[in-house]
């Protein structure tokens, strides 16, 4: 890793701490006005769990598997599904005060379906919208570029792996769904609305947290891809699409979104013939 990726790295490092928490922190103090969105901590929590749990049981020979190594896993995934709690439940509550969309709440009633069904199909097509440029624009940079796996990573995996061809995977799959889902409840729905909360950086400001966030996003992934700018220059405007997503049709719209992108976008690298560089260091 060079000098410049460390300081990168070193910076989303700390950032990360720093925003876990303070999370943390509000959660603890404010735990009894957050009740109302606790229900939705969990969800999404337990939602993380499963999918991670699935992902690691789909590539894991179970037989092989220490009692260590197991407890270390679970305990892993028991973090992994905390923050998830914290970041939901206080990012939720960020995001009714700055009155931007949620979509996550529960309806009864006929009449409350209907309008439920008809809101979350109005962000269908920016949703939509968004995932097609995303792809688009990245299978075209990437063309140009050609980008392969950087020599720091290329390094943590053997000689066959490196360059044999990838199998999408039933695992590959779950683990694509796995970052889209964690990556927008933390930096999106929490982060995002955070800045712009303890930033005062509401209404026409607001795009300063949206860059901000997406700053963060973008040198999280740096690192991963030689040249390293390739990888600055997919991410970032991508981040600011979905940072633009969030605040006019809700977070539900940013993990499909992403979600999608993270899904397609392999499967046409493997039709292009890539290699696991560049496939698996494209989320």
């Amino acid at each position: 890793m060079n000098s410049t990726n460390l300081v990168f790295f070193l910076i989303w490092g700390l950032a990360g701490v720093f925003f876990f928490f303070a999370f943390l922190i509000i959660w603890h103090k404010r735990r009894y006005e957050l009740q109302p969105y606790f229900r939705y901590g969990l969800l999404t929590g337990g939602i993380l769990f499963g999918m991670q749990l699935l992902s690691i049981l789909l590539d894991l020979d179970m037989k092989s598997l220490s009692l260590v190594n197991f407890l270390g896993i679970m305990i892993r995934l028991l973090i992994d599904s905390f923050k998830m709690i914290i970041f939901t439940t206080v990012g939720m509550e960020y995001a009714e005060k700055l009155r931007y969309p949620l979509y996550l709440q529960t309806h009864s009633g006929v009449t409350k379906i209907k309008d439920s069904i008809l809101k979350h199909s109005q962000f269908l097509i920016p949703t939509l919208a968004v995932t097609v440029l995303s792809i688009l624009y990245s299978v075209i940079l990437f063309k140009f570029t050609n980008p392969e796996m950087a020599t720091s990573v290329k390094q943590l995996f053997d000689d066959e792996m490196s360059t044999q061809k990838l199998t999408y995977s039933p695992a590959i799959f779950v683990v694509s769904l796995v970052f889209a889902f964690g990556e927008e409840i933390m930096y999106r729905l929490g982060i995002q609305n955070y800045l712009a909360i303890h930033l005062n950086w509401r209404n026409s400001r607001y795009w300063l947290a949206i860059l901000v966030t997406t700053v963060l996003w973008t040198i999280g992934h740096v690192g991963v891809l030689n040249p390293n700018w390739v990888k600055f220059a997919q991410i970032f405007p991508i981040g600011l699409l979905l940072g633009w997503l969030f605040r006019k049709y809700g977070i539900i719209s940013c993990i499909v979104a992403h979600g999608l992108f993270n899904v397609i976008l392999p499967l046409l690298l493997v039709i292009e013939n890539y290699t696991i560089d560049t496939i698996v260091f494209n989320y």
